[in-house]
């Protein structure tokens, strides 16, 4: 077998065979982590026969990600499509606002810069693409304090560790509105909290906010039910439930009792979802109004949840990977069927999204009516449990055989495997990015800042086939500018600072190239 061309197909494939470690030493990926890793991400490599099959469908990937339907840019800057389109091509541009714009690509292929930033509609000959019209840089403390050089401080908090009276063992979006309102009185200018990432409901053992099931939507243990449906509804139901006794007992606990919290809060929820489902009044009407606005992606996730527990407690099947084969496909007609006959449990979860989601809205007003110039911020893990909700409904665009860890470094000489799942770069540029898109606008929707965990995995991240230790992985390239385009363009629609967590092995460059578009650092 030819090392040239085993060589020629990592790098098609986007992998770095030399790299630098934290020692400034340089270091190479030995043929065998290469072919292991190959064949992790469906490019076999045992043969010479085998390299030129993988490279032809790498090359077949790479026709359909460069395809894609969504095309990043910088206001006012021109975009090339050159090899996409002919120099010359007329076009039609419909802005956000549905203004439209008529344009032709120059001599060179390039599209002119476009001032507005936003999402917008490019029409193009026969084909309509999404252009992501980023500003040049992130929003940034000046712009949202108002003042020149301006210097701020806040506060950072475990928010399960936010303990108040009647929080049922553990800190909620309640307890978060009342450091917000301390802090704030005190001067500080922000909050940052750890992940409240989506769990597992029926695995009421994992808890890490690192290794959650979706990082599109919340945990509902962190709810503070009463702030939203009132503290009458919550007594009844804690009554009905039986609950009292259980509660004092969390509450009393020095540390969190995570199976207890669980189970209790799911039964206080689930009393309390019966009690909403019954009536009609504006909080039903905005609950509506909730799961009009979540769709799909929402409708999955808690199908996800409500088909995961009845696998786990009829078959003892924890990943989706181990499911009947209809049920995993997500737009199946078994799951749709399913969906229909456990409807109610399938609400139910919505009711918990929508409860999280209201307190912490809630908690970012607070914050910012108490004078917080940021608020919030929130904390973006790097990746989700290959076995929850993301990787079941956005198959596509993730990497389901391979997960992401660190390198030996300074921290860990075996190196590191976080157990978590990448994101696909060949899938994302296929599918418009939106499992991307869809996280970062998750993460900001109700934040005044986000920080990006691990934040070099926007350029690179050290991937390791499953089963292998992490010395027999690697770093794959991701798309760095153009998720650094959408990074910038969602800090800019939501008004929140970007903060990266690049602590660890760094590439060369990297910090200088995030501080050039406006990220702050660690």
């Amino acid at each position: 077998m030819s090392d040239a061309a085993l060589a020629e197909l990592a790098q098609k494939a986007g992998i770095s065979t030399r790299w630098t470690d934290a020692h400034g030493q340089p270091q190479q990926v030995n043929a065998q982590a290469l072919r292991t890793l190959l064949a992790a991400l469906g490019l076999p490599a045992e043969s010479d026969q085998q390299i030129r099959s993988s490279l032809a469908e790498q090359s077949e990937r790479q026709r359909r990600a460069e395809a894609g339907p969504l095309i990043a840019m910088v206001a006012n800057q021109p975009v090339s499509l050159a090899g996409r389109f002919a120099p010359g091509t007329p076009c039609k541009i419909v802005l956000d606002d549905e203004r439209s714009l008529h344009r032709r690509l120059d001599h060179n292929g390039c599209l002119p810069g476009i001032a507005q930033c936003g999402y917008h509609q490019l029409l193009i000959e026969d084909h309509l693409l999404t252009l992501a019209v980023a500003p040049a840089t992130c929003r940034s403390i000046d712009d949202l304090s108002g003042r020149r050089h301006a210097h701020v401080w806040g506060l950072a908090a475990q928010l399960y560790s936010l303990r108040r009276p009647g929080d049922g063992g553990v800190g909620d979006t309640l307890a978060l509105e009342q450091l917000a309102r301390s802090a704030a009185a005190q001067g500080a200018d922000a909050v940052a909290i750890s992940p409240m990432h989506a769990m597992f409901s029926a695995i009421t053992d994992q808890y890490s906010p690192y290794s959650p099931s979706s990082r599109l939507f919340f945990n509902p243990l962190y709810a503070a039910p009463s702030r939203i449906l009132g503290d009458e509804p919550v007594r009844r139901a804690i009554s009905d439930a039986g609950l009292q006794d259980e509660l004092a007992r969390l509450e009393q606990l020095e540390l969190i009792d995570w199976p207890g919290v669980a189970a209790a809060k799911q039964r206080l929820l689930r009393r309390l979802h019966a009690q909403f489902s019954s009536r009609d009044n504006g909080l039903t009407r905005d609950f509506s109004h909730f799961c009009k606005k979540g769709g799909a992606p929402l409708e999955q996730h808690c199908r996800f949840e409500a088909l995961h527990a009845y696998m786990l407690k009829n078959q003892q099947v924890h990943s989706w990977h181990d499911w009947p084969s209809p049920f995993r496909d997500p737009n199946s007609h078994a799951v749709q069927q399913f969906a229909v006959e456990h409807r109610t449990e399938v609400d139910f979860h919505m009711f918990c999204q929508w409860l999280v989601g209201c307190g912490l809205e809630r908690a970012q007003s607070v914050a910012r009516t108490a004078g917080m110039s940021v608020g919030l911020i929130s904390d973006l893990a790097v990746g989700a449990d290959g076995a929850g909700s993301l990787a079941w409904s956005r198959q596509s665009e993730l990497l389901s055989a391979v997960s992401v860890g660190a390198p030996p470094d300074i921290i860990n000489s075996q190196g590191q495997n976080w157990g978590v799942s990448a994101l696909s770069p060949w899938g994302l540029q296929e599918l418009g990015y939106h499992a991307f898109t869809d996280m970062l606008q998750a993460n900001m929707t109700h934040a005044g800042g986000i920080r990006i965990d691990h934040v070099m995995g926007l350029k690179r991240l050290w991937v390791i086939p499953e089963g292998a230790p992490p010395t027999m992985g690697a770093y794959l390239n991701y798309p760095f500018e153009t998720l650094m385009h959408l990074v910038a363009l969602e800090s800019w629609r939501h008004q929140a600072i970007v903060i990266g967590e690049d602590l660890g092995t760094v590439p060369e460059g990297l910090r200088e190239a995030l501080a050039s578009r406006g990220a702050l650092g660690m």
